[in-house]
């Protein structure tokens, strides 16, 4: 006994040298309110128990503070053993093995130890059988070891299933951060995707006006593209812009196509006097694709001309931005659409329904797009009202 008593003191010394690892534990304090609570209410309901069974109130009292200690003790030497072999790193399965080994290991050592120091200490008294061996000790020891057992083995449980489940949240996380900026990145290469191809049409509209002979109205409009591309670099980097200058931005562009055609459509653009567009954020360049559409999917193919409304008001707890053309309508449209892409690719409007999916993951927010398609009195195509519907708190 005395040679096992010797060996376990040398191995809870080492223990007690790894200093890197008890700094950590001892930094730690809902570990250590969680050890102080826990075995505190584990003594207290012995203490309990022995007063209602064995009604030894005053003798139990050393004993349940050994319990309290002790407990504090070898469930500490446990975590410290468990972290230096790193053993919630490994499988689950390997855990599930060596966990219980561990907590088995030190229910025999702590049983031992516990009995031991309390014997030397005149606390607990153990007589000698008439032999003059100590088999009294080994009963009273194994007599004590299953509930020791069982109380260490439920600490090591709960400890098992505290790191285990916050591990498996961190990996959530993690996964969602992951996912997140794997979202901005995409939403960003989105954004860098929808400027050349705005600026494009603008210039091959600067082309056109050259090619026509119009050098006044060419002067014109690229003053007007220079301001519109001041803009748009300004709010390149940007994530989010104001609703206000999202506007100035379709002012713009719809006074650059209008002079693009002539004057062929007119335009307006309305806002409700109780919005407040420079204190409302949103995506860059998400409501221009959606005017482009209605002039060149809508208005162009009309032939006739039209008209093309941008009107920004709240519903409730939503704020809606509808713009609304009177052209061919989207089933007319889909009917030219090889022809139509010959001459204008409408890759912006598929672009900036994705940037708004993104946005909608990135931001949680529910933003909602939905298409209307307008009938005359005799049931035909009127045009197409397009209504973009963002949370009041954007």
């Amino acid at each position: 006994m005395n040679i096992f008593a010797t060996l376990t003191y040398s191995f809870i010394s080492k223990l007690f040298r790894m200093g890197e690892v008890s700094k950590a534990i001892t930094n730690n304090r809902l570990y250590w309110k969680c050890q102080l609570l826990g075995w505190g209410g584990f003594t207290i309901i012995a203490f309990l128990f022995n007063s209602i069974i064995y009604r030894d109130t005053y003798e139990f009292i050393p004993f349940a503070v050994s319990i309290f200690i002790f407990g504090i003790i070898f469930s500490h030497l446990i975590k410290l053993v468990i972290l230096r072999l790193g053993i919630l790193k490994k499988t689950f399965a390997a855990q599930v093995l060596i966990l219980p080994a561990i907590a088995i290991l030190f229910s025999f050592l702590g049983t031992y130890l516990w009995m031991t120091i309390m014997i030397r200490l005149g606390i607990w008294q153990i007589d000698a059988d008439s032999t003059g061996r100590n088999s009294s000790f080994l009963r009273a020891y194994f007599f004590n070891l299953f509930p020791v057992m069982l109380t260490f083995s439920g600490w090591v449980l709960i400890y098992f299933l505290y790191h285990y489940v916050n591990r498996v949240r961190t990996e959530e996380q993690q996964k969602i951060e992951y996912k997140v900026q794997m979202i901005e990145l995409e939403a960003r290469a989105l954004r860098a995707q929808m400027n050349p191809h705005f600026i494009f049409n603008c210039l091959n509209s600067i082309k056109s006006l050259i090619q026509d002979g119009y050098q006044d109205k060419s002067v014109t409009y690229l003053t007007t593209f220079s301001k519109l591309i001041r803009t748009l670099f300004q709010n390149a980097d940007k994530k989010e812009i104001s609703l206000y200058d999202e506007i100035e931005t379709c002012r713009l562009y719809l006074q650059l196509e209008a002079m693009r055609f002539d004057s062929k459509f007119s335009y307006s653009m309305n806002v409700d006097e109780s919005v407040d567009l420079k204190s409302i954020q949103i995506p860059a360049l998400i409501i221009q694709p959606f005017i482009e559409n209605a002039i060149w999917h809508g208005i162009v193919p009309k032939g006739n001309g039209g008209t093309v409304r941008v009107n920004i008001t709240p519903n409730k707890e939503v704020l809606e931005i509808c713009i609304d053309d009177d052209g061919i309508g989207r089933e007319a449209s889909l009917d030219n659409k090889a022809k139509m892409h010959v001459t204008h690719n409408s890759k912006g409007l598929n672009l900036t329904q994705t940037r708004l999916e993104l946005d909608n993951s990135l931001r949680e927010r529910n933003a909602q797009i939905t298409f209307i398609d307008k009938k005359d009195e005799r049931g035909y195509a009127a045009g197409t009202r397009v209504v973009i519907s963002l949370p009041a708190e954007v």
